[in-house]
């Protein structure tokens, strides 16, 4: 039985027939009343299903770093962070059992099968917004497993500012689990956070973004770890412990394009 919440021709909360009324966010919608559901569990279907899961899984993992990144870009969709995430990179995750994917992912730095799903990492955001992106410059995993990063104070643009807040977000793709660093000052130039044991550079990926002092966030970019990094001259296993440049050839351009159209920074 559904109960009306304000009069006939307001919204109601219940099943009314072939509908059912709920409130979302605040926000009261219909929708349809099914009796049964199909649930035939067939291999390409269960591949499929697990596509859109490791996609959940990671915004999940992300959700801290999401409610940051991407608040403004969810306000403006009406929607979660985790679905406005799930809608800005369904195209950087693509089932490997398919003979010919619809989008297929490059074979390049950043790429990984997990669970019978290729994700392409480096593509993938975590944030978008207004404020002056970060240059990360430096960033590697000390013999304590500290992961430290260092980054440029205010990386050409004008609206950079000091007081701005740069955030480090982890993934491990073995455990599925993610870690946001504490905020540092764009004025800092550095920040660090302590690792899990087991996590190190074969299996972590990274991306760092700001946020000014409007709350409003910046687009992500993402730190590569792997085969294109140079180690570093560290005591014990160098091949987890590792100094490396981050920009990529496109984020370079975009980067120096930004630069050259705005004055210095402050």
């Amino acid at each position: 039985m559904a109960k009306l919440e304000q009069g006939i021709l307001g919204a109601f909360r219940g099943k009314v027939g072939t509908v059912v009324g709920y409130r979302w966010r605040g926000v009261p919608v219909v929708r349809a009343y099914r009796r049964e559901i199909n649930y035939p569990n067939t291999v390409k279907q269960q591949a499929e299903r697990q596509w859109f899961v490791e996609m959940v899984r990671f915004a999940s993992s992300a959700r801290q770093a999401l409610l940051l990144g991407l608040r403004e870009t969810a306000a403006t969709w009406h929607m979660t962070e985790g679905n406005a995430f799930v809608k800005m990179n369904k195209g950087c995750f693509c089932r490997t059992d398919l003979a010919s994917p619809p989008a297929p992912l490059p074979r390049e730095r950043g790429v990984d099968s997990v669970g019978g799903v290729g994700v392409d990492y480096e593509k993938i955001r975590i944030s978008e917004g207004p404020a002056a992106p970060v240059r990360f410059t430096v960033a590697g995993i000390d013999e304590n497993n500290v992961l430290r990063v260092e980054y440029e104070r205010n990386g050409g643009a004008a609206r950079a500012k000091g007081a701005d807040r740069v955030y480090v977000y982890i993934y491990n793709i073995d455990t599925r689990e993610g870690l946001l660093s504490a905020p540092a000052e764009r004025r800092a130039g550095r920040l660090a956070l302590q690792l899990p044991d087991g996590w190190t550079a074969r299996n972590t990926r990274l991306w760092g973004f700001a946020v000014d002092t409007q709350d409003r966030a910046s687009h992500s970019a993402y730190i590569a770890l792997g085969e294109d990094a140079e180690v570093s001259e560290v005591a014990g296993n160098e091949a987890d412990r590792i100094s490396f440049p981050i920009r990529s050839p496109k984020t370079e351009e975009a980067l120096k394009s930004s630069a050259s159209s705005t004055p210095g920074g402050t």
